[in-house]
């Protein structure tokens, strides 16, 4: 019941065009796509491939660059930068702040849990980007539906959330608990029961 694809690229950025073309092809404009190349490109192998597949309506490219090579994301055009977002560049709050940093480098940030240290640093974060009208994309790893719930929470809780890529829990053979998140025609929401809505099982 998903209604967004998300495709890893980042190897061959002519392959990865046509890889986009066909899903293109495949799926209607009524399924959104968006991408991770993985820190796979160079700037320039970056506009060329903006190039070939700008009319396929890709709503969000993920971290195309090496973490460390945040000023090519400065430096991308506008078009391109605002559909940008920062993952393995965005740690902590600090990385946000400067991310931010006019001119900022980014028109996303992908937050993440197990990756910036919990919800009161991911609040945090959000709380950056909201001020500097970046939006948000909330991801995962492998993990348990505690963190995911809890990462619903707060994605729910930002205004500027406009991804929400919280699947790490279903790629798990058994989970600690059982609750949390309700899933139901791919769309992802919150119980109505005290706290996560988690019980041991």
């Amino acid at each position: 019941g998903f209604k967004i694809l998300k495709v890893k690229l980042g190897v061959n950025p002519g392959e990865d065009a046509e890889r986009l073309i066909k899903l293109r092809e495949t799926f209607s404009y009524e399924t959104g796509i968006i991408v991770d190349m993985n820190q796979g490109y160079t700037a320039a192998q970056m506009l060329a491939f903006y190039d070939a597949i700008k009319h396929l309506r890709v709503g969000l490219f993920e971290q195309p660059f090496k973490k460390g090579c945040e000023d090519d994301m400065r430096g991308l055009p506008a078009a391109i930068k605002q559909l940008v977002a920062a993952d393995e560049s965005l740690i902590d709050a600090t990385d946000a702040a400067a991310l931010a940093m006019p001119p900022g480098a980014c028109g996303f940030f992908n937050i993440k849990l197990m990756k910036c240290g919990g919800i009161k640093e991911a609040f945090t974060i959000a709380g950056i980007a909201q001020a500097n009208n970046i939006n948000l994309m909330w991801g995962c790893n492998d993990e348990s539906i505690i963190s995911i719930t809890a990462a619903l929470h707060l994605a729910f809780a930002c205004p500027h959330t406009k991804f929400i890529d919280l699947d790490g829990s279903f790629d798990l053979a058994e989970d600690v608990v059982a609750g949390g998140f309700i899933l139901k025609d791919g769309i992802m929401s919150v119980s109505h029961k005290a706290g996560l809505g988690l019980w041991g099982i």
